[in-house]
């Protein structure tokens, strides 16, 4: 058997036989690493390596090293659930805030069952058992997880995958798992967990990402969860929960309809959030929209327009592009750049002095900002509201108090846009928001940008930093939020986005985002965009909307 070579992150060189695990190429691990990047690719420490290449050891303080952290947890409270309730079945459906929401069918979930779990996961923690990875065909896994019952959800996620696609399964004891995300090498790296009930489900508490040595509470989000359980009687009425049974309805020939469904649901949701603002005209002059980027918020914003017509209240969009300061006044971050999306970069006591003469009935001079110069160079427009008129400002900062302070809090209605939950690859496996989103950026950016998929990626750690900062603090202050995510978007988004990834090669640190980013689409069957309704959020990353942005 020949010798691999693995390159350290100090520069040393290390070689051991063909076949060994990453594990046995360090002579010490730290108790806070998480995992590797082997060549750029995110990998278990028990991986198997056949080649030469360079290591880079993750902790939890990283987004590769919390991602695996995150679903190591999940795996570990399957195998706890499986022993204390082998005929229970898990579903771990969508983040929320510093924990993981889950479901249990079949199971009451109270303290009693939570202390339960938590027992059985700190004794497996404390043994400090391996979690030894093994890399299977579709055909080996199939048969494997038939023999199941709790698991339908992967027999139908793997008939459905590419045939011989390699698939990694990982095993505590005599359990095992699916996992599209590498999972930690021994369980002993999990010390950091809470488990806590919250109706109709629970959460997995993670680490604090800032300070990953403490827990903290429970950080709540009332009109967000109320938003998640909106999302899953959507996803009863579709019939639809994960990969596999999208992949059942494609492969059905029922496509057609469904996606007008799910097109319905959306307008229906729309439609009520302009009747509630209609209800309130007299009282509501200000429909402020905020979201993260890729969120659809402006086609949204769109087609709430259409739905305030229907009511015969008209939108008069203001853009917070015309208030940005002149370049010479505009703030800088950290590193020396100019932070456009700081709210100190727009003109904030110009824009409060406007939307309260407008609201006074009083006419006002919009400006006019040249990006090329830098500048005001003028008067856009002059603006008068008119009997039925309403104030639409659509921009990331829609629900910072900064931005209409002078404007009563009775005359605004605040709506946060994104894609708040999504299609789960099966009932272990979930898809984070944020993962969708940069899918969609990453099609549009190529398609209406110029931008490959490889610029995306790296620009997408500044866009997530900013979020943080600017708009994820201010979304509980929204009257509404809107759920922008399509239960089939994967399968229309991977036509485009397949290509797109397989061009970002592994000598790019970005590399691993991409493996990841696949890796997710590859679970989807595609769905041609001729299905797409012309007026769909999901036009907004594609192409072929109907509405001009």
């Amino acid at each position: 058997m020949k010798d691999v070579t693995l390159t350290l992150e100090d520069g040393q060189k290390v070689t051991r036989p063909s076949g060994s695990r990453i594990v046995d190429f360090l002579d010490k691990i730290g108790p806070d690493v998480i995992g590797a990047r082997f060549d750029n690719k995110v990998v278990s420490l028990n991986y198997r390596v056949y080649s030469d290449g360079s290591l880079e050891l993750l902790k939890i303080d990283t987004k590769d090293g919390y991602r695996m952290y995150e679903r190591s947890l999940t795996f570990l409270l399957g195998y706890a659930l499986n022993k204390v309730a082998p005929d229970a079945k898990l579903y771990v459906l969508h983040s929320y805030n510093n924990g993981i929401y889950c479901e249990i069918e079949g199971r009451e979930i109270n303290e009693g069952l939570l202390q339960k779990l938590k027992s059985e996961m700190q004794r497996v923690i404390d043994e400090n058992v391996e979690i030894p990875v093994d890399v299977v065909d579709e055909e080996t896994a199939l048969k494997f997880f038939k023999h199941d019952p709790t698991r339908g959800d992967a027999v139908r996620l793997f008939r459905y995958l590419p045939e011989h696609q390699r698939i990694c399964t990982f095993t505590i004891k005599d359990y095992v798992d699916y996992s599209y995300i590498p999972l930690v090498h021994r369980t002993g790296v999990l010390k950091k967990f809470d488990l806590l009930v919250k109706k109709p489900g629970m959460i997995v508490l993670l680490p604090d990402e800032h300070d990953p040595s403490r827990i903290g509470p429970l950080r709540e989000s009332p009109k967000l969860f109320k938003t998640f359980e909106e999302s899953s009687r959507w996803a009863r009425i579709l019939g639809v929960n994960d990969a596999g049974s999208l992949n059942e309805v494609i492969t059905t020939g029922d496509v057609s309809d469904f996606i007008k469904i799910a097109e319905a649901l959306h307008e229906k949701r729309i439609a009520q959030i302009a009747d509630e603002i209609t209800r309130e005209y007299g009282k509501i002059r200000l429909v402020l929209i905020a979201g993260p980027s890729s969120s659809g918020k402006t086609t949204f914003a769109k087609r709430l327009g259409v739905q305030l017509r229907v009511n015969e209240k008209n939108p008069v969009v203001i853009s917070l592009d015309n208030y940005f300061l002149d370049r010479d006044k505009t703030p800088r971050d950290e590193n020396g750049n100019y932070d456009f999306d700081s709210i100190e970069a727009l003109d904030l006591k110009l824009i409060n002095e406007h939307l309260r003469d407008l609201l006074a009935g009083k006419e006002v001079a919009i400006p006019k900002f040249d990006f090329k110069k830098g500048k005001r160079v003028g008067i856009e427009k002059k603006l008068k509201l008119a009997k039925g008129d309403i104030i639409v400002i659509e921009g990331i900062h829609g629900l910072n108090p900064r931005l209409s302070e002078l404007v009563p809090d009775e005359a605004k209605f605040r709506i946060y846009v994104s894609a708040l939950t999504q299609l789960s690859v099966d009932a272990h496996n979930r898809i984070s928001t944020s993962d969708t989103r940069l899918i969609r950026r990453i099609v549009r950016d190529k398609l209406f940008r110029g931008h490959s998929a490889l610029d995306t990626l790296r620009m997408w750690p500044n866009v997530r930093k900013n979020e943080e900062k600017h708009i994820f603090p201010y979304q509980e202050n929204a009257d509404v939020m809107f759920n922008s995510s399509l239960v089939y978007e994967m399968a229309v988004l991977k036509l485009y986005a397949d290509a797109m990834l397989e061009q970002v090669t592994p000598d790019n640190p970005e590399y691993a985002d991409a493996v990841r980013l696949l890796s997710i689409l590859s679970h989807f069957l595609g769905i041609m965009p001729t299905e797409v309704p012309p007026t769909s959020i999901l036009r907004e990353f594609i192409g072929g909307s109907s509405f001009k942005y």
